[in-house]
């Protein structure tokens, strides 16, 4: 199986380099094709990726910021499954693809505590 990841913006670097990440590089887990899951151009541009959150963020507020934008179908902080600490990261899928872009221009590059935040459109294809 092989992974494509893509966004509409190159990486940039957000602080000091280190050998840790904030926010996946790739994706490993097993994520359906558009194929499979009946996707349009359209709900493809709904999904978001977020990088660069506080770590002490919570669920409640990662949806009540991305939600102040438009009407959220999904959305998800992700966290360590054995400490629960967020990592960095979310993603968020808006119903109207004019909210996601809205998201993207308004929040993208959002200073919160000391992470600058990073919203881009997120596409997940898995060729087999």
């Amino acid at each position: 199986m092989v992974m494509i990841i893509s966004t509409m913006e190159p990486q940039v670097s957000n602080g000091p380099t280190s050998n840790t990440s904030n926010g996946p590089s790739s994706n490993n887990r097993n994520c359906p094709s558009p194929m499979q899951t009946g996707a349009t151009t359209d709900d493809s541009k709904t999904n978001l990726i977020v990088n660069y959150l506080p770590q002490n963020m919570t669920q409640e507020e990662f949806r009540s910021l991305f939600g102040s934008i438009g009407e959220i179908e999904s959305c998800k902080l992700v966290r360590d499954k054995i400490t629960g600490q967020s990592l960095g990261y979310g993603f968020v899928n808006y119903i109207d693809p004019k909210d996601a872009e809205k998201a993207i221009n308004t929040l993208n590059g959002l200073r919160l505590q000391t992470k600058t935040i990073k919203a881009t459109v997120y596409l997940c294809f898995c060729l087999l």
